[in-house]
């Protein structure tokens, strides 16, 4: 893997992550709602994709990569969609994902530091 790619690439997964956070909490807080349609992101498999292509990562945007998707999810009786049990394994999810997102940045600013004579 090219380390040029890793910066865009975690910028891009950490943003769309946290969108992935923001629609979850959107959810959550909307799950009494009558006729309430859960909203999904999704990136992942845009981002690979784009990565799988030389050069284009360190141009692109977060938002080409981001698809917030009406959940196909069945409905109750009062129209709504949001399933508790779905949104607090995906929030768990992303939470996990999010950490490892973290965990790659801090190190590529740790390498930073250490190249530049920090301890």
């Amino acid at each position: 893997m090219d380390l040029g790619l890793v910066n865009p690439a975690v910028r891009i997964a950490l943003d769309g992550l946290m969108m992935r956070q923001e629609a979850i909490a959107n959810n959550v807080a909307n799950m009494s709602t009558a006729n309430y349609t859960a909203t999904n992101v999704d990136f992942e498999g845009a981002l690979k994709s784009a990565l799988d292509m030389p050069g284009i990562a360190g141009t692109a945007t977060t938002q080409s990569f981001m698809s917030t998707v009406a959940s196909s999810a069945p409905r109750k009786q009062d129209g709504n969609n949001v399933s508790l049990e779905e949104q607090t394994l995906l929030g768990t999810e992303t939470n996990l994902r999010l950490e490892l997102a973290l965990r790659a940045a801090e190190g590529r600013f740790n390498a930073v530091r250490y190249v530049l004579g920090g301890s």
